[in-house]
Order: C-alpha cells, then structure tokens, then sequence
C-alpha cells in the first residue's frame, strides 16, 4: 500500500512538472505578441483615431443645425453639413485597420510624422506639416522616399524609372499611393490597373506607347499563372521527397522558381514590362520543370533487412525477455 501511494504522489509531481513546463513555454511564445499589441494601444494615434466616429461631438452638432433648418422648412439634409475632416479620419483609420500595415504595427507617425506617445491632439501634431508643405513627409514629391524607409528595396529600383524621374521633375508622374491608395496600402488587380494606366497612357496623351495598359493587365495576369505553376512544383516536389524519391534536379529547378517570385516586388517597380514578362515566363518554365522532373522519380523500395539485422533483432529480444523474467 505504502509503495503504491508513494508511486501515486511521483506520478503526480510529474503530472504538475509537465504542467509548469508547458505554461511556462506557452508563456513565452504570446508575451512577444502581447507586448506588440501592448505598444500599439498605448500610440495616441490609435487611441484617438478610434474615437472618431460618425457620431462624434461636432457631428451632433451639425445634426442639431439640420434639424434647425428643418423646423424652419429650409431645405436642408446631413450630407450638406457633413463633417468632412472626421469623415475621413474616421474612414482613413478603417482602412488602416484592415490593411498590412496595421497587422505589422506601422501606425500613423510612420508616414505622417508626429509624436504618438503624447496625448493631446495639438501636442501629437505639433512637428506634422501640411500635406502641401514641400517639407512633409506626404508631399506627393515626397511619399516615395517617405515609403522607402521601409521599402527600401522598391525605392531602389522605382527610382531608376521614368515615373519617378517625371514625378520630381514635373510633377506629373505616379507615385506609390498612385497604385496602392494611401490607408489600405492594396495591390490593384489587373482590371484595376489598367484603368489607372490608361490615365496617362493612351493615344491621346501618347506617353509611351498606348498599348502599356494592356501589357501591364497581360504581365499579372502571367504572375498569377506563375503563381499556381509554382504552387504545382512544391507540391509535386513535397510528395516525390515524401516518397523516398531524389528530387535533387527537381529541387534545383524549383529554387529558381522561387527566386523569380520572391524577385517579383523588385521587378514589377522597374516598370520594365518587356523584362518582366520575360523573368515571369522564366520563373513558369522552372516551374513546370520541378513538375515534368517529380513525374519520372521512382520511389524507393526499402530494402529487405540482412541477416546481420535480423540477428540483431533476435539477440536484443532475447536479452529483454530474459531480464523480464
């Protein structure tokens, strides 16, 4: 009875043991996550932003003004007195909280400046310049090298195009919220894209040639194309390597493959549309090698056990059952 109650409280301590070991690992994979999150509640312009909601004081104030002029049989209706500054905040901020940006904690002082650790507006705001302030970091001229401190990489590269030499010379290039609108930072589709493109280029304007739209709609849709050929070729891969097959010159061909692809954000701000066609074909073709090349793997076969194996198996069996008796 004493050792089975003692053999009870060891299992129990183990019990425990096993528990504290696993609080405490799963303490240490959310304290980074939490303590994220903890610096993003306490930036003012979170705090602020949030508040401003349709029904803000101001609005009701409006509101008040409106049915003012109702009483009176003026014609009159809320659109006409909107808010429009804490509109936009307001719709700003909701897009912002959908968009990357929010979900890697880039908030508002990243591109508009200001001090997020104060909490009053005028105080939050005082070092933040005018969005027509040569100076401000929002200034059209301005945004690319304001995104560049993140993106360095794509400034690099947007830099040596002609859209950018136009944006600084004469104003009337594209800049990145051209493509990717300020607050929800979204990668157009390629029906969206062409809309945009024909803005400039088309046969009235003449910049470039007019058949640019198209090219770029034609260059992401081939992206997408590469993009399901690869996911094809990692799959295949996984599954010969799975198999016990050599997927040496599959793997090779694949790695190129992603190589293209993670190449892509680099490429695409080139604005080269001929060489880019041409690296995404490359990166389908390779693509398509991985797959073609898993087809003729042939599994492998284990190999039947030797005698040697066999024996040994016999004498560790053997030396088990003796010490079991």
């Amino acid at each position: 009875m004493f050792s089975r109650t003692k053999k009870l409280n060891s299992y129990n301590r183990y019990l425990r043991f096993l528990y504290i070991s696993l609080m405490l690992y799963l303490s240490a994979l959310i304290a980074p996550v939490g303590a994220a999150h903890l610096d993003v509640l306490k930036n003012s312009c979170v705090d602020c932003h949030t508040t401003l909601s349709p029904f803000t004081d101001e609005q009701k104030r409006i509101n008040e003004i409106r049915l003012n002029h109702t009483v009176r049989e003026i014609s009159c209706s809320l659109e006409c007195h909107e808010d429009v500054i804490r509109r936009t905040a307001s719709d700003n901020f909701q897009q912002w909280s959908d968009s990357d940006h929010s979900k890697y904690h880039v908030t508002c002082d990243a591109c508009h400046g200001g001090n997020p650790d104060l909490k009053t507006e005028a105080e939050a705001h005082a070092a933040m310049k005018d969005i027509n302030d040569p100076d401000s970091t929002i200034y059209f001229k301005n945004i690319p090298d304001t995104c560049g401190e993140c993106h360095a990489e794509e400034l690099e590269h947007f830099k040596n195009t002609m859209h950018y030499q136009r944006l600084r010379s004469t104003a009337s290039g594209p800049s990145c919220i051209t493509c990717h609108q300020p607050h929800s930072f979204k990668i157009l589709k390629a029906s969206e894209l062409t809309a945009l493109c024909s803005v400039c280029h088309n046969p009235k304007d003449k910049i470039a040639a007019a058949s640019v739209p198209q090219d770029a709609k034609r260059a992401l849709e081939k992206q997408k194309e590469f993009q399901e050929e690869l996911l094809k070729a990692k799959s295949a891969v996984a599954d010969a390597k799975a198999a016990g097959g050599d997927i040496s010159y599959a793997q090779m061909d694949l790695d190129r493959a992603i190589s293209v692809m993670n190449n892509i954000p680099s490429l695409w701000h080139e604005f080269n549309l001929k060489d880019f066609d041409q690296q995404i074909q490359n990166g389908i073709d390779w693509a398509k090698k991985a797959q073609y090349k898993t087809s003729d793997i042939e599994t492998a076969v284990p190999a039947a056990p030797g005698p040697g194996i066999a024996m040994a198996f016999a004498i560790l069996i053997m030396i088990y059952l003796m010490r079991k008796r």
